[in-house]
């Protein structure tokens, strides 16, 4: 293939201009969740982004044990994500289990390859209905994490919500990844219309910062690994009409005005950062989930 790819004319909406111009890209859609994270009060029966875990009362607490916590010590893991199969039945449950739990060590730490540096992260997952549920289990956070650490997600209430997007364009094949070359316009397009942005399960990860790693495989079997869940610093939230300082938040239909404490609230209302850049990524394998979970950033 050769030449520069020609979007058509402006009358078309965005999404139909770039499948016109990248024929075969229609066929490469998928639907993720986008999980839209609330300021909340979630209970352990609940999705939710940090917050209350269902925790089995003979089972201890994850902690991290890396040398740098210090010599002989360690530190409390903290919950990510909880998500049940009947709020996010698109997750890959293994047979016989509903319930899968996300959690982390705040600290970034350096890792085996291909991470090179991030964080210990471990996923569970369980039959929500056999667990017996020790309230003690669970330590607070906030009693080893001080409260300027910004990668202790807030307790969020989730609001899924299903979203088609495209591969990240690494992913293409390599004669759309050719068309996007030869065109800074349809690239910008592809950019603006491919990926979903914000916390969500399934589908690609940016990694408009960076390559992506070489190597995206299981560790334990070397089949491919997929997207669990992405963590970002913030929602994405739509324009309301053309007015530049208005978004509408899409749980409650609100029109939110910039600046103000309630935009922040919904649009950053997990008080999240990763690493100083926007998104993270929590891989599994595509073969067995329950083989050992990837942290990804750029």
């Amino acid at each position: 293939m050769s030449g520069t790819a020609q979007l058509p004319d402006e009358g078309e909406d965005d999404l139909t201009r770039l499948l016109a111009a990248m024929p075969g890209l229609a066929s490469l859609a998928r639907t993720v969740v986008g999980l839209r994270p609330r300021c909340g009060e979630p209970g352990i029966r609940d999705s939710h982004v940090g917050g209350p875990m269902l925790w089995p009362a003979d089972e201890p607490w994850p902690h991290c044990d890396d040398a740098d916590h210090g010599p002989g010590r360690s530190a409390p893991m903290v919950s990510v994500a909880q998500l049940y199969a009947g709020d996010v039945p698109e997750i890959a449950f293994p047979a016989g289990t509903d319930l899968v739990q996300i959690v982390w060590c705040p600290e970034t730490h350096g890792l085996p390859e291909p991470q090179f540096t991030g964080k210990h992260c471990r996923v569970f997952w369980r039959r929500s209905g056999e667990v017996v549920h020790g309230p003690e289990a669970q330590p607070d956070p906030w009693a080893h994490w001080d409260a300027a650490w910004d990668e202790v997600p807030r307790p969020c209430t989730v609001h899924p919500e299903r979203v088609v997007e495209y591969p990240w364009r690494e992913e293409l094949p390599a004669e759309l990844q050719e068309r996007l070359e030869n065109s800074k316009e349809l690239r910008d397009l592809y950019w603006q219309e491919s990926l979903t942005g914000g916390w969500k399960v399934g589908g690609s990860k940016s990694w408009a910062s960076s390559d992506m790693p070489e190597s995206m495989d299981c560790p334990d079997c070397a089949a491919p690994l997929v997207l669990l869940l992405q963590v970002d610093f913030y929602e994405d939230l739509p324009l309301v009409s053309e007015n530049p300082h208005t978004y509408l938040c899409t749980v409650t239909g609100r029109h939110l005005v910039w600046g103000t404490e309630e935009f922040t609230l919904v649009r950053e209302a997990t008080g999240f950062r990763v690493d100083d850049v926007a998104d993270a990524g929590i891989y599994i394998c595509s073969a067995d989930p329950q083989h050992r979970a990837l942290y990804f950033t750029q």
